[in-house]
């Protein structure tokens, strides 16, 4: 017995099953509905014909330099090492030069004098000659040698390690956090109590009580220093300043160049309860560690003059905290919780206005008040949300999509990208690096 169309305000019988659609149509409505499937084809031709133009229109030559850029900065960058550890040992040596020429002659100088007190007191012995002739021979033999010699210098050829520069690999893939390979670096570094990191194109900055410790990308430790200015809450990196940014439990903000050769207080900055920062191009943005928490802005091309507030309710709802603030492109990522709520939310917003572009709410398992989230910035403009409770990273696309969700162990802590292509994990007792 034959059904009737599926359309509602047909009458007529069903003559065929739509195998795409899994509809009983009459002939009529089967043929319209075949027309609107086919119909959709040109479109789809247009953005294939479109796509091909643009990848024929591709001047190959400007991608390459725009690589080769990169190359070329980092080449000078490396001569100008050179140049100046040159430059160093060239004083150095210039140094230990006049220093070694002066105790020579300071000796002459000395045995000159004792040999015109014999001179004059005429009561030399022959004890007073030998001792003489000795002295004589040693600095002659310690002139001649100086003289064909020279200061000794040392040197090591400079060895070239092919991972200094990484060229990425062609994948056609996005990053994808539930396929994680085994980290290709790791290294013991336990902290729970405090778990902040930050980098630049170079440097990952890791707190590691009591220090500060530098990292290359090979998970090297460069240096370490002392840190004496109380419980670090977050640090960033600013680009156009060239120095890391740094908070504390004190309610001071730190500038660090990036050899952990200079440490500064930002005086201009008023001491405040600061609890997370990031950086724009020319901004230095904090959010405050209360509930209905305000944003700061600062100038860094002005010596971190102020430039605006913004409150309650602009920033978040009453009784809210942001827990930590990341900037991107000209956009900030807010991580925000309810004081007696456990529902959490990422909120982006505009880095000139703060107008909200879109948020999304995730559950979580933390106690009320607990500051466990973070969220770092990724490639291509998405977010990667850091889960300290639950141990989980959560993906986020750019229009504020759940990508993925991944549990991760050990208990994740932090997640910084270091560089364009590095992922840097941080848990309770390591650091992991991943190539994305």
């Amino acid at each position: 017995m034959s059904s009737s169309c599926a359309i509602n305000t047909c009458k007529r019988k069903s003559r065929a099953l739509c195998h795409c659609c899994s509809k009983n149509l009459c002939l009529d409505h089967l043929k319209e509905h075949n027309d609107l499937i086919h119909s959709q084809l040109n479109p789809l031709v247009d953005d294939i014909n479109t796509l091909h133009n643009q990848i024929s229109g591709l001047n190959v030559d400007e991608i390459i330099d725009k690589g080769r850029q990169k190359l070329d900065k980092w080449r000078h960058d490396c001569y100008n090492i050179i140049d100046r550890l040159y430059e160093e040992k060239c004083q150095e040596l210039q140094q230990h030069c006049i220093q070694q020429t002066g105790q020579k002659r300071k000796k002459i100088h000395q045995l000159k004098l004792k040999t015109n007190e014999l001179i004059q007191e005429q009561e030399a012995t022959h004890d007073d000659i030998f001792s003489l002739k000795a002295t004589i021979n040693d600095i002659k033999r310690d002139v001649n040698q100086f003289e064909e010699n020279g200061i000794i210098v040392d040197v090591h050829p400079l060895m070239i390690n092919q991972n200094l520069v990484y060229i990425e690999e062609f994948t056609s893939n996005e990053l994808d956090i539930l396929n994680l390979s085994s980290p290709y670096r790791s290294i013991n570094c336990p902290n729970d109590d405090s778990p902040v990191l930050a980098s630049n194109n170079q440097f990952l900055l890791l707190d590691q009580y009591p220090n500060l410790c530098l990292f290359n990308k090979e998970l090297t430790l460069l240096k370490q220093i002392p840190w004496e200015y109380g419980h670090i809450h977050d640090m960033c990196w600013s680009s156009t300043i060239n120095s890391f940014i740094i908070i504390t439990s004190k309610n001071e903000v730190f500038l660090i160049d990036e050899n952990l050769t200079s440490i500064k207080c930002i005086q201009t900055i008023e001491k405040k309860p600061w609890l997370s920062c990031t950086c724009s191009d020319t901004s230095l943005f904090l959010a405050t560690n209360d509930y209905t928490s305000d944003i700061f802005q600062f100038n860094l091309l002005s010596s971190f003059h102020f430039i605006k507030q913004w409150k309650y309710p602009q920033t978040c709802n009453y009784d809210e905290l942001i827990h930590n603030i990341a900037y991107n492109n000209g956009t900030l990522a807010l991580i925000i919780s309810q004081k007696y709520n456990k529902q959490k939310r990422i909120e982006l917003r505009s880095s000139s206005t703060l107008e909200k572009l879109w948020l999304l709410p995730f559950d979580t398992t933390s106690n009320i008040g607990q500051q466990v989230y973070r969220v770092c910035s990724l490639k291509y403009d998405e977010w990667l949300v850091i889960d300290h409770s639950s141990s989980h990273l959560l993906h986020v696309s750019k229009d504020g999509k759940v990508k993925t969700k991944r549990s991760y162990e050990p208990k994740v802590h932090n997640a910084v990208l270091f560089g364009s292509n590095i992922l840097t994990i941080r848990t309770a007792n390591c650091v992991n690096y991943y190539r994305v």
